[in-house]
């Protein structure tokens, strides 16, 4: 048989796996719960003669990636016994600057066919790595930093920060739990790079905990909710969200409830329902991505950040979107978020907002806040997609995109005149919103009316543009709209001069979501718009 020798380097971050064939092993690096560890695994493939009930041991290890690791005895690698069996030297040992004796302790998996199920190795390690994860409202001043604890010296036990550290370790001991996780003390906020990994890797963190821990400083019952502060700050809503278990600890640590779990309180779900506006089904069941994204959006709305930038970047686990941290780029965060739900989302609600656009694109809101700019007689229009008896994937352009021009959208264009607003009675003020009314040169359709900002209408031409109508079955671009007399549908005004870019269209700032209603079944051909 050749002698192979075996030697294995880990540095940096990458991750290696490479597999040996026939008697030899195979060497598995996965990542651990935090980013700066790793769990490497050690398999020792068997004969195929091996029967099926024989155990396979298997070794931990924990470690950061600063260290190198290296196999001790390169000779070890190459003693087989004739048979192909493993011997005593396959025992391999890796150096490491940490070892967790207490919670990496070998373990027997059953084997069969010469496989371990990589579902059987995750159980073992989820099992082992069982953490809990704290939830609550930083304090203003006194909160234990990753420096702090970094640093072995006895801490001030009356500071409020350290006292709640305390509690919640206690609680999570409670749990059986022998690791904890606090956003306030596990993030090396000085680094840049792991402040950037620990936000995008934020919901995955509270979703695998084994418990997620709520401090709610504010509340000495569940009738306290609506004037807690933990509901209104934006972080706390992933915190919400992703864990599949969680629960709530008053002002004083004690139990809001008798349950183990709050998800499977009753009268829980119903407070936090209430609270946040969000269903029961979401708070059990909720599956990030970009799924019903207007109806995050008013979630998030309701929730204020202390960074403008985090309006943003609290909302990339919700979403399960890709987005750099760069902390300093203001209003800046939520256009990129935004541009980036536009190129991957396909749900013609999102481009249901009206009020403030963004400082860098008009036919992008400012916050979430835009989502709620709508009144009762648009609300059974805009339900999510699961509400809608029309199929969803045919209502609008499913291919609205974002371009150097601008939003780039196919609509129904309607061309409108522009009724005067009312005029300035002498000696008196003219209010600066007004309602304006748009009548169609078609008879097919009502008259559009809509509250804006009258100083900012510089326009000479006017229409509308309808976003969600029924598309034809082609699924080419340029085909056949449909509309019906019963029904709302969403429109943008838009307004066009000589000092247009492009000759083109604006889309006009107006407070409420607009809408616009046909007298007669219609078939028109679409229209490409940049706004």
């Amino acid at each position: 048989m050749d002698r192979e020798v075996l030697r294995k380097k880990r540095t940096g971050s990458r991750t290696d796996c490479k597999t040996y064939n026939g008697t030899s092993r195979t060497f598995r690096f996965l990542p651990c719960i935090e980013r700066q560890h790793f769990l490497i695994q050690q398999v020792m493939s068997l004969p195929s003669t091996t029967p099926p009930d024989t155990a396979l041991h298997w070794q931990t290890t924990l470690t950061r990636p600063s260290v190198e690791f290296d196999v001790e005895d390169e000779s070890s690698c190459e003693e087989v016994d004739q048979d192909g069996a493993p011997t005593e030297a396959d025992i391999m040992t890796v150096t490491a600057e940490l070892t967790l004796v207490d919670l990496f302790r070998p373990e027997l998996i059953s084997v069969c066919k010469d496989i371990v199920s990589k579902d059987e190795l995750s159980d073992v390690v989820r099992q082992k790595l069982r953490y809990a994860a704290l939830s609550h409202r930083w304090l203003s001043v006194g909160e234990p930093t990753f420096q702090e604890m970094s640093v072995e010296r006895k801490h001030q036990s009356t500071r409020p920060g350290l006292i709640k550290l305390r509690n919640f370790c206690q609680k999570a001991r409670e749990y059986g739990c022998r690791l904890a996780w606090s956003d306030t003390c596990c993030i090396d906020k000085k680094s840049s790079a792991e402040l950037d990994e620990a936000i995008r890797a934020m919901f995955k963190w509270y979703r695998n905990a084994e418990i997620c821990i709520v401090f709610l400083a504010d509340s000495s019952s569940i009738s306290d909710f609506s004037e807690e502060v933990w509901f209104q700050r934006g972080w706390t809503l992933q915190e919400l969200l992703a864990p599949p278990r969680i629960k709530f600890y008053g002002r004083h640590w004690d139990e809001l409830s008798r349950s183990r779990n709050d998800k499977e309180d009753h009268s829980m779900l119903e407070a936090l329902s209430h609270v946040t506006g969000i269903s029961r089904q979401n708070l059990l069941y909720f599956s990030p991505g970009l799924v019903d994204v207007r109806e995050k959006m008013i979630w998030a709305s309701k929730r204020r950040t202390t960074r403008v930038e985090d309006i943003a970047y609290s909302l990339i686990g919700i979403l399960n979107i890709s987005l750099n941290v760069a902390y300093g780029e203001g209003e800046r965060a939520f256009r990129r978020l935004m541009e980036a739900i536009i190129q991957s989302c396909r749900e013609w609600q999102i481009l249901a907002w009206a009020g403030p656009h963004s400082p860098f694109q008009a036919s992008i809101p400012r916050s979430p806040l835009a989502y709620c700019a709508f009144d009762e007689a648009s609300a059974t229009m805009l339900l999510p997609n699961r509400y809608i008896t029309d199929r969803p994937s045919k209502l609008g352009d499913p291919f609205f995109t974002m371009t150097k021009r601008g939003l780039e959208l196919e609509v129904i264009l309607v061309e409108m005149m522009l009724q005067q607003p009312a005029p300035r009675r002498p000696g008196g003020t003219q209010k600066k919103t007004q309602t304006i009314r748009l009548i169609s040169d078609s008879a097919d359709f009502f008259d559009v009316t809509a509250q804006c900002d009258i100083t900012l209408l510089p326009f000479s031409q006017w229409a509308v543009a309808i976003v969600n109508y029924r598309a034809d079955e082609s699924g080419k671009r340029g085909g056949v709209g449909k509309l019906k007399p019963a029904n709302d549908y969403l429109c943008f005004i838009l307004g066009s001069s000589i000092h247009s870019a492009h000759g083109g269209w604006q889309k006009v700032e107006t407070q409420k979501i607009v809408t616009i209603r046909t007298k007669r079944e219609m078939y028109q051909r679409v229209t490409t718009v940049w706004l």
